[in-house]
């Protein structure tokens, strides 16, 4: 369960930084020579998700637990698009997208909200023994 929790508050950070990085976009919209920014989820987090979900350990003693190492990779990273210019000024923010993209965000962020308290809810449920 705290698994499901953590993975989930993992989601929460990338949705905390991406509506940063956004809010910047939108901010530096009639900055010359600007160039927008995102956040994209680092190859190396998704070749250790993918170890992780898939262990290749072997127990050498029945006792031992079954499981994986830790991640200690940053799994995202702020990109920034240099390849596109939408103005004549160098900048390439267009305001359109970048709302559509933080109504996304915020979509994103209030669902993995509700996960999470959701399972803090039958946490709570559990240890209450089921009365509320």
């Amino acid at each position: 369960m705290f698994k499901l929790v953590d993975k989930l508050g993992t989601g929460l950070n990338k949705a905390s930084l991406r509506h940063t990085v956004l809010s910047n976009n939108m901010a530096n919209y009639n900055t010359p020579g600007f160039k927008r920014s995102d956040v994209a989820m680092n190859s190396s987090f998704s070749r250790e998700l993918t170890r992780v979900q898939n262990p290749k350990l072997t127990r050498t003693n029945v006792r031992h637990l079954q499981g994986s190492l830790s991640m200690r990779t940053d799994p995202f990273s702020v990109v920034q698009d240099n390849s596109t210019t939408m103005r004549n000024d160098g900048n390439n923010v267009d305001p359109d997208q970048e709302q559509v993209l933080l109504l996304e965000n915020q979509l994103y962020y209030e669902s993995l909200i509700d996960a999470v308290s959701r399972k803090l809810g039958q946490l709570r449920t559990v240890i209450g023994e089921g009365r509320r």
